[in-house]
């Protein structure tokens, strides 16, 4: 379909999934550099710990 030829609800339907689209990067970038170290240490952290005691 056309731009022209959406109706209002297409159109509100296509902005939600733009704005459902940005917030999943933003969760990662709104934590920070620090934060997001953190948590992947943390899950390496995880991996480690799981590979070497339960297998």
């Amino acid at each position: 379909m056309s731009k022209e030829n959406e109706t209002v609800e297409e159109q509100m339907d296509t902005q939600r999934r733009r704005r459902e689209k940005q917030n999943q990067y933003d969760k990662l970038t709104g934590l920070g550099w620090k934060s997001a170290g953190l948590l992947f240490l943390v899950i390496i952290t995880a991996l480690i710990v799981y590979a070497v005691f339960f297998r």
